[in-house]
Parts: structure tokens; sequence; C-alpha cells
């Protein structure tokens, strides 16, 4: 895989067709690594005139290696779920009338 110079100073692109892997590089820092990224993005992205831009808008939210990404554990999950259902029941006992025993008689269900 070849770096290719692109139209910015700052930024360098390699591209492997067989595995549509895309490595940019900025100066100053380690290559970033994308998956899966289609061959006219990465031709887009040596003739734009703002590389910088087209990075960070096309190509950048789309950051694919899967090891990068934190995962959540199952304990956070359960914490958030727990913090809803609490939440939840709150917004219902709150919203009932305090005066109400809760026990309705036959005459106050039919509609008038």
């Amino acid at each position: 895989m070849d770096w290719a110079a692109l139209k910015s100073k700052h930024m360098r692109a390699a591209y492997d067709a067989e595995t549509r892997d895309l490595l940019v590089k900025f100066s100053g820092s380690r290559p970033v690594k994308h998956a899966d990224i289609p061959p006219h993005v990465y031709q887009n992205l040596r003739e734009t005139s703002d590389p910088h831009f087209y990075y960070n808008y096309y190509i950048a939210p789309c950051r694919v290696s899967p090891h990068h990404r934190q995962r959540g554990s199952v304990a956070s999950y359960g914490l958030k779920l727990a913090l809803l259902i609490a939440a939840c029941s709150l917004l219902m006992a709150t919203s009932l009338d305090p005066g109400n025993s809760g026990i309705f008689e036959a005459s106050e269900l039919r509609s008038n």
C-alpha cells in the first residue's frame, strides 16, 4: 500500500483496493484505519481541494475499526435500565391523583 499525496501538506492517505481499507495519516499522528471504504470515496479524497473537510464529513463519522470502539458493559446497561424504570415509576406515581384510593365505583366509570 503506497501513501498518496493529497492536496494538503498535513495529510496523506493509502488505500488497499482488495480489502477496501483506507489509512489516513495526519502529520504528527499515527495512521487511522477505516475498513470497507468504497473506491470512489478514496478517489474523491485524492481529488478534492479540501481533503480535511472531505475526511471529516464523509469518512471520519464511519470510523470502522471495531476494536477502537468502546463497548458498554452489561452492568452499565443494567444500571441505565434500572434508572429508566425508576424514573418512569416516579412519573407515573406523581401523575396519580393523591386524593383517590385507586378504587372506582361503577357509577364513576360510566360516561355521562
